[in-house]
């Protein structure tokens, strides 16, 4: 397939293009282009916590009351559920 590209570049018509806009006498073949591809961008490593961010999401979660607020909303969402399913 690379190949198959690379001799559609070569052989096509570029005159239609300026060719002082582009140089196109001088152009990288597309398996070259490859070797010039900045590794960093694509397997960047991250040091994170996901587990130690869950925790302190669920302790502020608690600390805050928002626990209460759940609990509650369940129960009062149970009883409303039951009293209209009737």
């Amino acid at each position: 397939m690379l190949d198959f590209a690379q001799h559609l570049l070569s052989s096509a018509d570029l005159s239609v293009i300026n060719a002082s806009h582009f140089n196109l006498a001088n152009h990288l073949p597309i398996a070259d282009i490859q070797a010039h591809i900045n590794m960093d961008l694509l397997a960047q490593q991250f040091k994170q916590d996901v587990m130690g961010d869950i925790s302190k999401g669920w302790d502020n979660f608690v600390k805050t009351g928002q626990i209460w607020a759940l609990i509650i909303g369940v129960i009062v969402g149970y009883l409303f559920r039951s009293i209209t399913n009737a």
